[in-house]
């Protein structure tokens, strides 16, 4: 009997142990598994974005090549033409050599134009200037070519970003300021950068605004929002039909380490 009462509580307590490795082997597969199941989230979500990365540079390149595709033939053909012209007045008048100073003008600006261009095509663009810079560039460029009216006003300028969150910032503004002119017909656009903490930045036009209960995820104003989300942004759309439309870019804040 006394055998029986030992043996009794050893084996409770055998198998207590036993249950309990159990459990502690148990919660470490579940605690790996949820480890691996986390690293390819992080894996998938990296992959998605670097896929929207290089889609927006490759749209920002495209567009910047039609843009100066279409001032090839407006701007540099038509300063080109008139010294082209002047010229030729000159070999058939010796007498109109007075027309120097206008050929000599119109060259130079032609070679200004050249230059420009060349400096709007480098593809390195969002890596060797800040943010405020590129969309400067880009402001100056559409006022240039008669597109609309361009506003950018710096408060202050944006903290040190990302490569891949200038690219995708900027082919966002592109895409806003695009769908101004083309779908909204607006002749002014102002570009905010805020100040204080998160950086913000606004883009608001004088266009014909719409409905908002009209957006739709395919629309294309969808897409903004997900490239935003991508880097840690959020954008937030206001508008109403008449009345222009504006956009507030607000990037989140990092989340501090427990």
């Amino acid at each position: 009997m006394a055998v029986t009462d030992i043996r009794i509580p050893i084996i409770v307590t055998t198998v207590m142990i036993v249950l309990f490795i159990g459990l502690v082997v148990l919660l470490l597969i579940l605690s790996h598994n949820r480890r691996i199941r986390h690293r390819a989230v992080l894996a998938e979500v990296k992959l998605a974005r670097d896929r929207e990365v290089m889609k927006a540079e490759r749209e920002a390149q495209q567009q910047t090549l039609r843009d100066v595709g279409r001032e090839l033939h407006d701007n540099l053909g038509q300063l080109l033409t008139v010294a082209q012209m002047g010229l030729d007045g000159m070999m058939t008048d010796p007498a109109k050599e007075h027309r120097m100073e206008e050929v000599m003008h119109a060259v130079e600006l032609a070679i200004e134009e050249v230059r420009r261009m060349g400096r709007a095509l480098n593809s390195d663009m969002w890596l060797h200037r800040s943010f405020s810079e590129a969309l400067g560039a880009e402001c100056e460029r559409i006022e240039r070519a008669g597109l609309a009216h361009m506003h950018l006003l710096v408060e202050e300028e944006p903290p040190r970003l990302l490569p891949d969150a200038k690219t995708i910032l900027y082919r966002v503004f592109q895409e806003v300021v695009n769908n101004a002119l083309k779908h909204a017909h607006a002749n002014t656009i102002e570009v905010a950068l805020l100040h204080g903490e998160p950086f913000r930045f606004s883009i608001s036009d004088n266009g014909k605004g719409f409905d908002l209960a009209s957006f739709t995820t395919g629309n294309g104003l969808g897409n903004i929002r997900h490239r935003c989300e991508l880097i840690g942004f959020d954008a937030e759309l206001a508008s109403l039909p008449g009345e222009g439309t504006r956009w507030l870019f607000t990037q989140r804040p990092e989340p501090h380490a427990a």
